[in-house]
């Protein structure tokens, strides 16, 4: 019997969907640990922990940016390590369908069907990441109706409409969840002279960023380096302050939207106002954003109900054929040899 998977390479996290079972099976960080030899120590969660902390002889390395795959043997590496343990006896009967972004080209496609043809995945088929988004999110995008999928990654933030099995319009720009963070980052260093790590700031986005001002009067300490005397040192910083830190780059996200939005054709725009924008992936958390786009839009803003796997999921149900959502899949020119 054939194993079914749905697999989301992202530019934070990996996300892996069997059909077979119905759950996901991998949702871990796209992240690599590498010896001098270039041997892999560790993957996902085991190499996060590892983040600043390793010695000369160990890098991490992080294989996936803006969305695109930027290492191809440490991206194969990755998804080699997060999957042996679930399929590695069965990697001649796998199937996989693995998102990809709208309006890639052909050069981007192929380096994706290559890393998961490499990782021993023998049919590989790609999906338009806003349709296995929406699929994922339960809707029936074979419907002669439009949708807005708002897909919010690390890399990148993604806005399509669909309808009738294929993507209509679709726009990017890369600005989301690390844009967000890195503001943070930047702000409390011009602020109050504290350097702090890319993992200290999305805490603090999690805990306390709003895409609003006053809307959270929460405070939350933060530890890092001062800049001059380099010693540690502990803040504390409020909801406001974050939300000054982040508000123009929240403003070019919602900008996304309002310019998809305006070349949406008139059939499907009148669609919208009933079936709204929903929104995916793991920046869609932040607080205050679906109301912001709905203030900014007029248009009703919906969060999927696992907003982070979803792609992967819909990735996996189309696979397996369930739903009539095959159509919507593009196989691999190659196939693995075994």
């Amino acid at each position: 019997m054939a194993v079914n998977l749905g697999i989301d390479i992202g530019t934070s996290s990996t996300q892996v969907y069997s059909a077979s079972d119905g759950r996901i099976i991998v949702n871990e960080p796209t992240i690599v640990a590498v010896s001098g030899g270039n041997e892999v120590v560790a993957a996902g969660a085991e190499a996060f922990e590892l983040v600043g902390k390793t010695a000369d002889s160990i890098t991490v390395e992080t294989p996936v940016r803006d969305g695109a795959i930027t290492n191809f043997d440490m991206a194969v590496a990755l998804l080699k390590k997060l999957t042996e343990s679930y399929i590695s006896n069965v990697f001649s009967k796998v199937r996989a369908a693995v998102s990809v972004p709208s309006g890639i080209g052909d050069v981007e496609k192929r380096a994706v069907e290559e890393v998961v043809i490499s990782a021993g995945v023998k049919d590989v088929f790609l999906i338009e990441a806003p349709l296995a988004g929406a699929i994922g999110a339960g809707i029936d995008v074979n419907e002669p109706k439009g949708y807005v999928i708002m897909d919010i990654g690390a890399g990148t933030t993604e806005v399509a409409v669909v309808s009738l099995g294929g993507v209509v319009v679709s726009k990017s720009v890369k600005v989301a969840g690390d844009a967000l963070d890195y503001d943070i980052v930047q702000y409390i260093k011009k602020r109050y002279n504290i350097e702090i790590a890319k993992s200290a700031a999305e805490k603090i986005k999690i805990s306390i960023g709003s895409a609003f001002h006053g809307l959270d009067a929460n405070v939350i300490n933060v530890k890092g380096k001062d800049m001059y005397s380099g010693v540690p040192k502990n803040i504390v910083i409020s909801a406001n302050e974050v939300h000054s830190a982040i508000k123009e780059d929240v403003a070019a996200i919602v900008e996304t939207v309002r310019r998809t939005l305006e070349d949406t054709p008139p059939e499907l725009a009148s669609d919208l106002l009933e079936t709204g924008i929903i929104l995916t992936g793991g920046g869609a958390a932040l607080t205050g954003l679906g109301k912001l786009i709905q203030n900014s839009t007029g248009v009703k803003v919906y969060l999927a109900e696992d907003p982070v796997c979803c792609v992967a999921s819909g990735a996996g149900t189309a696979v397996a054929e369930s739903g009539g959502f095959r159509n919507m899949l593009t196989q691999a020119v190659r196939k693995k040899n075994f």
